[in-house]
């Protein structure tokens, strides 16, 4: 008789798992290239204005490292979307030196007592959070610039990448589930997604394929919602490792049961940036921008999944 996969992951096997997808947070750099050659900028002015702070071609260097080691940490603390783990969260060991210069320069107490800036441990960062709390004018200036940036990069984007689908989803925009699930169909089934009824409601549907026995890779969007005080939206498509006997929401799957893979962070400020919508159209290119970055990561974290839940399965 076959033995059947166990079907739960506790904290410490979660985080063994999480830690075979690191060496893709090492290519941060590297896929914001990819994606601005692709038209997917928005992420440029920001990290342009942290990385300007910089005094050196040092602290730029470090600056770099951070975001790669950030990036890192986004990876590896399981599930902090909606729940918060036991024990120690993810380190590395350049933060875990960040940390001791860190102390070493300000002391823990001050550290933790003092404003803002004082507690980055990134020099840049530092500096830019110090402009903040000392000259809020100065500050708000200088980064209302990058924001009037992100919002014609976006009207760029808009314009290159929407299909016009959303003129077949007139009316629709404050129930964007059904123009949702046509993009994110459309988009993952290259990737090798379908959707998936089971795990479904018609306000969130998901979609997935197996990753292993008893294991399969969602894409669920959590949440979509539309908010008419506002006139925007948010979407938020998540990527999810869950097991297929229990099918639930990522959001209320019991924790051993669903690991979430948050690959929007592997780009500094991408999950935010590629957030709210608008419109239909604002819609369907953030959604296409994220399923971008997935398709390029995609074959690197279904590898390392899969050697990750060799170790602990």
């Amino acid at each position: 008789m076959t033995k059947q996969r166990t079907q739960s992951l506790d904290i410490d096997a979660q985080r063994r798992v999480l830690a075979e997808l690191f060496a893709l947070a090492e290519r941060h750099w590297e896929f914001v290239s990819i994606l601005e050659q692709a038209g997917w900028d928005v992420v440029k002015p920001r990290l342009d204005f942290e990385a300007s702070f910089a005094e050196s071609d040092e602290e730029q260097s470090e600056f770099r490292r951070y975001v790669v080691e950030h990036a890192k940490i986004s990876l590896g603390n399981p599930n902090i979307r909606f729940r918060l783990p036991e024990g120690e969260p993810c380190s590395t060991a350049y933060m875990d030196d960040l940390r001791r210069r860190h102390e070493e320069q300000f002391g823990t107490h001050r550290a933790s007592g003092g404003p803002l800036w004082m507690k980055q441990l990134d020099r840049c960062l530092r500096r830019m959070e110090r402009l903040r709390y000392e000259d809020r004018a100065v500050y708000d200036r200088r980064f209302a610039c990058v924001e009037a940036e992100e919002k014609q990069r976006r009207v760029r984007e808009t314009a290159r990448h929407a299909s016009g689908l959303a003129k077949q989803f007139g009316g629709e925009l404050d129930q964007p589930a059904r123009f949702y699930q046509a993009v994110m169909e459309r988009e993952s089934k290259p990737l090798g997604f379908s959707a998936d009824a089971e795990r479904s409601a018609r306000d969130r549907p998901v979609l997935s394929k197996e990753l292993i026995d008893g294991w399969d890779l969602c894409l669920s969007p959590e949440p979509l919602a539309w908010f008419p005080g506002r006139q925007d939206g948010k979407a938020e498509t998540i990527l999810s490792l869950q097991a297929r006997r229990h099918r639930r929401p990522a959001a209320h799957a019991k924790w051993d049961q669903s690991l979430i893979i948050e690959f929007t962070k592997l780009i500094r400020h991408f999950d935010l940036l590629y957030r709210s919508f608008a419109s239909l159209d604002e819609l369907e290119v953030i959604l296409m921008a994220r399923m971008h970055l997935l398709s390029l990561v995609i074959e690197d974290i279904e590898a390392g999944l899969r050697v990750g839940l060799s170790k602990v399965l």
